[in-house]
């Protein structure tokens, strides 16, 4: 090479090292302030992530601290995990808040402080014997084996009664078993991790898999030996086990758990014992037990459960006994059920069962319904039991004699003085006549009109003659029910399901129910009885409801009379607005404990007192409990990634990716990981933004028909000078520019257009529980009045589809938190549109009345108000109008 070719690329490169280095120096500082923004975003998620576990938490010990037995193992570690969980909370608060919340950590850590004061005083749970047998059950046991348990021991000491013999494990040992390698916290972790559907119930297959865990899991060798011993006495006489829940909150007025538990019966060996044990134990956490205790005001997750084993009854006949007719409590009548063999078929609703109506003074056999019966359950030499079916001479054959009625009749005022009140009493009659109970437990009677009262004269029903499960009015449109699909999707209530069989299923989805209608079932069975705790009408013994019934017709359901109408549009009006009102009291407030140290732990941990995020009591001071202190942390949370937006925007303005818009809403996109498709450059097309969150909402800024007025940037230019303007009504400047931090599930908005300034925080992602959405919106270029009236306006729309909101002037805040993702997207598609509707509105609403049209002609579809033109002239419609 000439010397004078070499001298040429030294003097080339020592005039290129500066500007090459300039470049990587700029990449450099790209790559840190990119860093800084995905580490910011980072610490938001987790602490995220933390809010919902810390709820979680306290809603358990909620109900942990409530329950009457404690479960010491089992508090003390969620416990601890909350106070972990939350000092962690308020550590990336203070990092989000740049130190600004350095006293909740001080609170945090007095409150921490006093708990585990209080915990280490916690009393430790009775400990009973492995195997109690129901002779040598006391009422003083009774949060200790469980109300079924101790109401048969309480009547089997009584000479007039006759109860089979048995042994209870109590509620100790049951959670003996789900203390081995920490199987109960790997169980509710499982079904934590399972709530996809955003009711906080988990799905099938987590509930599938927890099954399995316990099946699979032995019982401890102490337990095996004890429960060998106690049953090994009835095997060896022949005598066959029925296993049975007998749970503290169970079989009580206020919950009965009726058919939420597995029965498992005539278990004639130690390992079919030891097997059953387990099915019990896993019928806790079926779906339909965790939507009854959710539903309930239950902590869906604690377990209190005895376990009661019962010498099998050789049962003739066997049914159910109400002491007084739950219907129609003012008829002076009972109200038995029964039919033949084991009584299983008649509890759950699934055989046609004879009814007796005997008068309460024993002066009679009174009115009998019976039945044209198929089958009957006997017990099998083997273990389990048989179907057998009926021959044509029992078919038609009544079920109970006269005399036995008579008896039952006498047993059930005898049981109910015994017991202080109506009751719920599972019977059955052996082979040589005697009269064995088998369950008793109060009775809910609803007060209703009296028996044959009609819908009106002269007013045809659909269908007539079905039974009277539950009393009351109720209707909406008909869902029938043949699978567990059926059940799902019941967007739209209140519905009347329409059943073959009683279902006990549909207890998950009673929230949206307003009817239960049956072509088969019995009132006594155990939807029957779920039913009327929920006082939602229901009727049993249809027999062609399924085939005379199609999906989605209007019927009222007379739970008085026995009949189903043709509803109107005015009874369905009346329908919903009443379903409205009676489902939002099924949520009980549940009182807390009774016990000193628990009741003090409560105190600490689970009310909320910080109800108002935008009153002037929402401060740390007035954080008294370690729910205060999660609410406060999650609201500042998220006001913080608000706050600190356009200063991050600031510093990472070399890493911004500018959207190509279709619309004169111009934006920077930062990704903060998924947020991009690879590659995209400087510039990005709206299809290229990964973001769910961010599709959903530009698909509402798009929408046709909206008008967005010129193209414009919506940012102040001409003039270097604007950036450092300031618009009064807001702390940001002018001159900021639109942006977007994005990941695939996550936005943060911040829009500054025309004289008004619009922030959306959304995460719309799997998990129902996580999802949420936060918008704000203030300022405007008119005057104050009609400045508020713009936000009213938008307050009314948001509301309408679903949106809290909260006005303070002319500033709006409107927020929705949980909910399934595709419920969130079409959120914020309006979102979206109230982008571009909103802009100049505020010159237009020179008049109160405009604020509910204008939100009217918006939910019509009206964006351009092309309705409301006459009345907007001379003010802005010409701007709101002219594309």
């Amino acid at each position: 090479m000439s010397h004078s070719r070499l001298g040429a690329e030294m003097l080339r490169d020592w005039l290129l090292h500066p500007l090459t280095a300039l470049r990587q120096r700029g990449q450099q500082r790209k790559n840190e302030q990119l860093a800084r923004l995905r580490a910011r975003y980072q610490v938001f998620r987790v602490l995220l992530d933390d809010n919902h576990r810390a709820v979680e938490l306290i809603t358990d010990l909620g109900g942990a601290l409530r329950s009457p037995v404690i479960w010491p193992g089992a508090l003390s570690g969620d416990t601890t995990e909350l106070l972990e969980v939350t000092a962690d909370l308020v550590e990336k608060l203070e990092r989000l808040t740049g130190g600004r919340s350095a006293p909740l950590t001080q609170r945090q850590s007095l409150l921490a402080a006093a708990i585990r004061k209080k915990l280490a005083g916690l009393p430790q749970a009775e400990r009973l014997p492995f195997c109690l047998g129901l002779d040598e059950v006391t009422p003083a046991m009774l949060r200790g084996v469980g109300g079924k348990a101790a109401t048969l021991a309480r009547l089997r000491r009584t000479a007039m009664f006759t109860v089979p013999a048995g042994f209870v494990l109590p509620v100790t040992v049951c959670r003996l078993f789900l203390d081995q390698e920490n199987l109960y916290m790997r169980l509710v972790a499982r079904l934590r991790a399972g709530e996809k559907n955003g009711d906080g119930l988990p799905g099938q297959d987590a509930v599938d898999e927890v099954r399995r865990l316990i099946l699979a899991t032995p019982l401890p060798q102490d337990l095996r030996a004890a429960l060998a011993g106690a049953a090994t006495p009835f095997f060896r006489a022949g005598k066959g086990l029925a296993v049975r829940s007998s749970a503290v909150g169970e079989d009580t007025l206020s919950h009965s758990f009726a058919g939420q538990y597995l029965s498992v019966l005539n278990v004639v060996s130690v390992p079919q014992l030891e097997e059953a044990f387990k099915q019990v134990v896993a019928s806790a956490f079926t779906v339909r037990n965790l939507a009854y205790r959710r539903h309930g005001g239950l902590a869906p997750y604690e377990f209190d459960l005895a376990i009661l084993c019962l010498e099998m009854v050789d049962a003739r006949a066997a049914g159910i006994l109400f002491t007084v007719n739950p219907n129609f409590a003012g008829s002076g009548r009972m109200l038995i059920s029964g039919v033949h063999g084991l009584g299983e078929l008649a509890v759950a609703g699934s055989e046609a069962a004879d009814v007796y109506q005997p008068p309460r003074d024993g002066s009679g056999p009174g009115e009998r319904q019976v039945a044209q019966k198929s089958r009957r359950l006997v017990s099998s030499g083997t273990g389990g039991v048989l179907e057998e079916v009926l021959d044509q001479q029992s078919c038609a054959e009544p079920v109970l004699s006269e005399a036995e009625i008579l008896e039952l009749t006498r047993l059930g005022l005898a049981v109910e003085e015994w017991q202080g009140g109506p009751q719920d009493i599972e019977w059955a009659v052996d082979h040589q006549g005697k009269v064995v109970l088998l369950q008793s437990r109060p009775l809910k009677v609803v007060a209703g009109r009296s028996a044959g009262t009609g819908s009106g004269p002269g007013r045809k029903p659909i269908l007539s003659g079905g039974l009277v499960a539950a009393p009351g009015l109720g209707g909406g449109r008909v869902r029938l029910v043949g699978s567990r699909r059926d059940l799902e999707a019941l967007t739209d209530p209140p519905y009347v399901l329409v059943m073959h069989q009683s279902l006990v299923e549909a207890v998950g989805v009673l929230r949206q129910v307003g009817g239960l209608l049956v072509d088969l079932g019995n009132p006594a069975d155990h939807l029957s009885c779920v039913a009327r705790e929920y006082e939602i009408p229901m009727l049993t013994g249809l027999g062609r409801a399924t085939v005379e019934l199609t999906d989605n017709a209007a019927v009222l359901v007379d739970g008085e009379g026995g009949a189903v109408f043709e509803a109107s549009a005015e009874e369905m009006a009346w329908c919903r607005e009443s379903h409205r009102r009676k489902s939002g009291s099924w949520q009980e407030r549940s009182a807390k404990p009774r016990e000193p140290l628990a009741a003090a732990l409560y105190d600490r941990i689970v009310p909320l007192n910080l109800t108002d995020a935008y009153g002037s009591t929402f401060t740390i001071a007035e954080c008294r409990t370690l729910h205060d202190l999660v609410r406060y942390a999650h609201e500042k949370a998220v006001l913080a990634m608000f706050e600190a937006g356009d200063e991050a925007v600031e510093r990472a303005s070399g890493v911004t990716v500018h959207l190509e818009s279709e619309v004169p809403f111009h934006l920077s996109i930062i990704d903060l990981g998924g947020g991009l498709l690879a590659g995209s450059g400087r510039w990005a097309k709206p299809e290229q933004v990964l973001s769910r969150p961010f599709q959903a909402l530009w698909q509402g800024v798009v929408t046709p028909g909206l008008n967005w007025g010129p193209m414009a940037s919506g940012v102040a230019v001409g003039s270097i000078m604007s950036r450092f303007l300031t618009d009064h009504r807001s702390a940001r400047p002018i001159g900021l520019p639109n942006y977007a931090l994005v990941t695939r599930d996550f936005l943060n908005l911040n829009a500054r257009m025309d004289f008004h300034f619009t922030m959306v925080d959304a995460i719309c992602g799997l998990n129902a529980r996580l999802n949420y959405i936060k918008f704000r919106f203030k300022g405007g270029g008119a005057g104050l009045a009609q400045r508020c009236r713009r936000v009213r306006c938008l307050a009314e729309i948001m509301a309408a589809t679903g949106f809290f909101c909260d006005l303070r002037e002319d500033l709006l805040t409107a927020s929705i938190q949980g909910g399934t993702a595709e419920v969130l997207e079409e959120k914020l598609r309006v979102v979206g549109r109230l982008l571009g509707f909103s802009r100049l509105l505020d010159a237009a609403m020179h008049s109160d009345a405009l604020v509910a049209k204008v939100a009217r002609a918006f939910l019509d579809g009206d964006y351009r108000l092309e309705t409301l033109a006459a009345e907007l002239a001379g003010n802005a419609t010409p701007k709101l109008l002219t594309p």
